[in-house]
């Protein structure tokens, strides 16, 4: 592993939420296609669904994240939209402890006619890279716990870190 790749995308939550909608509603406007016969009112359904389903999955594919390349000892923070990523290349300071902590709260989405009103326990892991500074130089946040013990061995064995998982 020369590279550790972080990428920060939950389609659930934040503005991803809008990419599956506008691509269901340019489905429903290339299926109307089938329904109207007249020419002009297929052109418009076409373009219109064929724009909105390029419009959705250009806002699934945007995200943002971080890549540390560990043979370099450096740090790209990212923001990547359809797949080009744009940020700038940092010096990675000397890392000496790698953690994981669980952090459990209750979630809930205030209604707001675009975004799920899901509401619930919610369990989170955070892979913590700290320096010889008492607080994180960067911060990973993981659902699963398998996922963050995982990269945070990986990551600590090649920064030659000690390992805390605070679980």
């Amino acid at each position: 592993m020369k590279e550790f790749n972080f990428r920060n995308r939950n389609l659930l939550t934040g503005p991803h939420v809008l990419g599956p909608l506008i691509i269901l509603a340019g489905l429903v406007a290339l299926v109307s296609t089938a329904i109207f016969n007249d020419e002009e009112t297929v052109t418009k359904n076409l373009l219109v669904g064929g724009g909105a389903l390029v419009l959705g999955v250009f806002i699934i594919k945007s995200y943002e994240g971080t890549r540390i390349d560990l043979s370099k000892k450096s740090v790209f923070a990212y923001l990547s939209i359809a797949g080009y990523k744009m940020g700038k290349w940092k010096a990675l300071p000397d890392i000496s402890v790698v953690k994981v902590v669980s952090n459990s709260y209750v979630r809930t989405n205030v209604p707001n006619g675009i975004s799920p009103t899901f509401s619930g326990k919610v369990t989170e892991f955070k892979l913590m890279l700290y320096s010889a500074d008492s607080n994180p130089e960067l911060t990973f946040v993981y659902a699963k716990r398998k996922k963050a013990i995982k990269q945070a061995t990986k990551l600590a064995t090649h920064l030659n870190a000690a390992l805390l998982l605070e679980l």
